[in-house]
């Protein structure tokens, strides 16, 4: 009986052995678990603060475009009727030399400011060229 018993116990040794094994697996997993839970919770919270700054953000955005629209609708009812019959660089030119602001400009020509500090740079460019004296060419002078 003695070795019955040993048999017996040897086995109940390897049986506890193997539940402390599995124990311990299953406690790390677990732990694991809990980690994971709390990285995705910490990201959750994460994603909802950049959630509502994005909207609040998206909301102002909106905001101010409506102020600026209804400030560009008052300068353009309030600005003459750009003249059809004249071209744009020339409305802009005559624009600016009454002194009025690029922002008036753009708001009564519907277009962007940028556009007409262009417009302005070109139109400033082009008389600044015209008046320079060009030097005769050779050929002119082979020609008469």
């Amino acid at each position: 009986m003695p070795i019955s018993m040993l048999v017996v116990t040897g086995i109940l040794l390897v049986a506890t052995g193997a539940t402390l094994l599995v124990a311990t697996r299953l406690v790390r997993a677990l732990r694991h678990t809990v980690e994971l839970e709390s990285r995705i919770a910490r990201l959750q919270e994460g994603l909802n603060l950049l959630t509502d700054t994005t909207e609040t953000g998206f909301r102002q955005v909106a905001v101010e475009v409506e102020r600026l629209s209804a400030v560009s609708r008052q300068a353009a009812a309030a600005a003459p009727a750009p003249a059809a019959t004249r071209p744009t660089a020339a409305r802009l030119r005559a624009a600016s030399r009454r002194g009025r602001t690029v922002k008036e400009i753009a708001a009564a020509e519907q277009v962007s400011e940028g556009e007409v500090r262009l417009r302005l740079s070109l139109a400033d460019a082009s008389a600044k060229g015209r008046t320079r004296k060009k030097p005769e060419s050779g050929r002119a002078a082979l020609r008469a």
